[in-house]
């Protein structure tokens, strides 16, 4: 029998490994607990009430039983608990395409933490692709999370607009910036990695390092800001 004190994997990778949700995840690991975190919430929608343990077993049902999502929770291969979720949702076999989304909840000691959503997101990424075959993920993240927008192109996700202040907090708003993976971004990249989208451990900070220090997306919000100011300054001069 299966040890009831184990996840059931699904997705094996070098640092995380993505694991079924279940029970377990509420009661002993305290998923439900995650959205009630301020911090952690604030640029989510989740956080406006108290989440409960009874609330996330229901969004648990709802997710066994849809056919348009799936969501897999995030567990460092070397610790027995979780560390975040991360889903696609939206899925359309006919548009063939899903939204992704992703939340780490908790931070692990030593330096590789800071990659787990990484490769989380490469193996979602290439699961869409390869298994479901989509052919277009859908990312969308509020314009506060800087790095996380500058590190995405590393994975085959592609600046595609700025929704002007598309996400509200109480009186804080941010602007949305909107990314793609197209089947193609994701062939040329796992044809450059030796048929993996993950660059692995010990080549994603030469990848990082290697970036140009400012992100498609200030590049874009700067040239957007800076043409709408020409245009009011000639307007006013008419």
């Amino acid at each position: 029998m299966p040890d009831p004190q184990s996840y059931d994997v699904f997705l094996k990778g070098e640092l995380v490994d993505l694991v079924v949700p279940s029970e377990r995840a509420i009661h002993a690991d305290g998923w439900y607990d995650w959205f009630n975190d301020q911090e952690l919430t604030r640029n989510m929608e989740q956080g406006m009430v108290p989440n409960t343990p009874e609330r996330q077993q229901q969004f648990l049902d709802e997710l066994r039983a849809s056919p348009t999502r799936f969501a897999l929770m995030i567990k460092p291969r070397d610790e027995e608990r979780l560390v975040g979720i991360c889903s696609l949702s939206k899925i359309s076999h006919v548009t063939r395409q899903a939204d992704f989304a992703m939340v780490i909840a908790r931070k692990s000691p030593g330096f590789k933490s800071a990659f787990f959503g990484m490769e989380a997101k490469c193996l979602m990424t290439e699961h869409a692709f390869e298994t479901l075959g989509l052919e277009r993920i859908n990312s969308y993240q509020s314009s506060a999370l800087k790095d996380w927008q500058r590190w995405q192109i590393l994975f085959g996700y592609k600046m595609e607009g700025i929704m002007r202040k598309a996400f509200r907090k109480g009186h804080d708003a941010h602007d949305l910036m909107v990314s793609g993976c197209l089947l193609e971004d994701y062939l040329a990249l796992k044809k450059l990695r030796g048929g993996r989208l993950w660059p692995g451990y010990g080549r994603i900070m030469e990848l990082i390092r290697d970036l140009p220090r400012e992100s498609l997306e200030e590049k874009l919000n700067r040239v957007l800001t800076e043409t709408v100011s020409a245009h009011c300054a000639q307007i006013r001069m008419t």
